[in-house]
């Protein structure tokens, strides 16, 4: 009767829905924040997580550091974005239980031998679309053409956009919303597989071919 009773229990505990509760904050400049702690959507996979972010533009880093409730798919990434003014480097960290502290992310290590990628490059601090003829060299990990948009609301609101290269974590998570508690931010990613010199070349020459086939005929 009694293991009846447990697992009836169980069986409206989880028919209730559970989510955990993690810690909700986000600073710069440091490798840790305190704030409150919130629960988790019910709907969906999550987890408590950290996330440490280098931005480093024309040789100046600075450095922001988070805690959320995340998706589980997040848990592990370590990527970075590359573009002509610079790099963003990110890594995400997860743990499993209520209020609970992961480990300090690592960011990627830098890795400057090329790919034989080539993406188009451009910033953008005002608008969620920027487009030029600058283009860069992948390097790296970085092996997807992206474009990034970020909208920042709350306490601090802001919108940067940013084109070039970046690893296949980064496109794999996607578009995604991020509430830190005072600061709410919706990261918007479009990844492609870009252009390689050699499949220039080649769409130049057919573009030749089909002209000369046309002056022909």
């Amino acid at each position: 009767m009694e293991s009846l009773l447990t697992f009836s229990f169980f069986l409206s505990f989880i028919s209730t829905g559970y989510s955990l509760s993690c810690v909700h904050c986000k600073v710069e400049g440091e490798n840790f924040c305190q704030g409150l702690e919130k629960q988790c959507p019910k709907s969906g996979d999550f987890v408590c997580a950290s996330t440490s972010t280098v931005t480093i533009i024309e040789g100046v880093a600075s450095k922001s550091f988070s805690r959320s409730c995340e998706r589980r798919t997040s848990c592990g990434i370590s990527g970075s974005i590359g573009y002509l003014r610079g790099k963003i480097k990110t890594a995400t960290t997860c743990c499993f239980n209520d209020g609970c502290s992961p480990s300090t992310p690592a960011l990627p290590l830098e890795n400057m031998q090329r790919v034989g990628l080539t993406c188009r490059s451009c910033t953008s601090l005002d608008s969620k679309w920027c487009y030029t003829e600058d283009t860069i060299d992948c390097t790296g990990e970085e092996r997807k053409c992206i474009l990034q948009t970020t909208t920042i609301s709350g306490s601090k609101t802001g919108l940067r956009t940013v084109r070039g290269c970046a690893t296949n974590d980064l496109c794999a998570l996607g578009s995604h919303y991020n509430d830190y508690g005072e600061i709410k931010e919706w990261t918007e990613v479009t990844c492609t597989n870009g252009t390689t010199p050699l499949q220039q070349n080649l769409l130049l020459l057919l573009a030749l071919a089909a002209l000369l086939s046309i002056k022909l005929m």
